[in-house]
């Protein structure tokens, strides 16, 4: 399960964007818990998805924090970190240039 260490990172979006079906055309498994959160499941970890602005279907800003790091059979070296794994979803999420980062704890 997460720990204190595991990073917690609030973004915000450009433009709203459309989380379920961002996430389904990019094959990354999640469960929606409700309208505002959501558990992904990506590279073989497990991220709580907040929204912090809007809702799933149109969401502004975000929070994201790890609940549970990659397997380490699966991870690369570049992988293994909670922050690699926030980072790499983020940058499928949304360009770049699209998003800012408001805090990382």
């Amino acid at each position: 399960m997460s720990s204190d260490s595991d990073p917690s990172r609030e973004y915000t979006f450009g433009s709203p964007i459309d989380l379920p079906s961002t996430l389904k055309a990019l094959n990354i498994q999640y469960l929606d818990v409700n309208e505002t959160r959501a558990l992904v499941i990506y590279q073989t970890a497990i991220l709580n998805l907040e929204v912090l602005e809007g809702e799933l279907s149109a969401a502004s800003s975000i929070e994201l924090e790890v609940y549970e790091d990659p397997r380490e059979d699966y991870s690369t070296d570049t992988e293994k970190n909670s922050g690699s794994v926030v980072d790499s979803l983020l940058s499928q999420l949304a360009p770049k240039d699209n998003s800012t980062c408001l805090n990382q704890n």
